[in-house]
């Protein structure tokens, strides 16, 4: 080869990935420790995971009674299984907004991919058959990409952006990987949910194991198509991920 010849452009690694585009990364602690994590923290593995934490969610017995906060003080509301729970929280949060309430903390919805995986696949288990089996572990992903373009599109709204323009802060969206995912699927999460302006949260482990991957191509821009096309297979079966909120969320 010739030694004058231009190398291929490697691709960011991860933790600058996110920091290009604008993810925030968050240690969630708000569970029990991993068998073979820290117990306090953060006290990660690599330094540059830990200096790429931009907040915290502290263990249960730490959040105040007035609700789940985060350490820098941005209040999480949720989780939302899917767009239903979200147009329920954004309405009260417009209200919230549009009111002279003190409620002017910035807020942060919880979507959690592994309990929209757990909720779909108990019950393509229930369908059973190949066809369903292979559907497994898609409807987290799809459903946030999903989310992500509708959030978008709602914060263009006239209200929205009549409420922000008069000080409101815009809420955004916080991608949660625990319970139910290891380290190694906590941060495979993380890296398909580099969506600008949202949040990932993760536990140690998921952290270090993200920081440790080599390079990462992407998305920051939503894979609307295939997350159209998982829904409309799910929709196939009877599934609908507007279902998976019940009234009260």
């Amino acid at each position: 080869m010739d030694t004058l010849t231009p190398l291929p452009v490697r691709p960011a690694g991860p933790l600058r990935r996110a920091a290009a585009a604008r993810v925030a990364l968050w240690l969630d602690r708000r569970r029990a420790p991993e068998p073979d994590g820290p117990t306090a923290g953060p006290v990660l593995g690599l330094a540059g995971a830990a200096d790429a934490v931009q907040d915290l969610l502290p263990p249960a017995l730490e959040n105040r009674s007035s609700g789940q906060l985060t350490a820098h003080g941005i209040r999480v509301v949720g989780p939302v299984h899917g767009g239903a729970g979200h147009r329920r929280l954004m309405r009260r949060l417009l209200s919230e907004a549009s009111s002279a309430s003190p409620a002017a903390r910035p807020t942060a919805i919880e979507y959690c991919v592994p309990a929209v995986d757990a909720l779909v696949d108990a019950r393509l288990d229930q369908v059973g058959g190949w066809e369903a089996k292979a559907m497994r572990s898609r409807a987290g992903i799809a459903g946030a990409h999903l989310l992500y373009d509708m959030h978008r599109r709602e914060l263009a709204s006239p209200q929205w952006t009549e409420a922000v323009a008069c000080g409101a802060a815009a809420p955004r969206l916080l991608w949660s990987t625990r319970p139910g995912a290891g380290p190694d699927r906590g941060a495979d999460l993380a890296r398909r949910l580099l969506l600008p302006g949202t949040a990932v949260a993760l536990s140690p482990r998921s952290l270090e194991s993200f920081a440790r991957h080599g390079v990462v191509t992407g998305p920051t821009v939503p894979d609307l198509a295939e997350a159209h096309r998982v829904v409309g297979v799910l929709d196939w079966f009877g599934i609908r991920l507007d279902d998976l909120d019940s009234p009260a969320g």
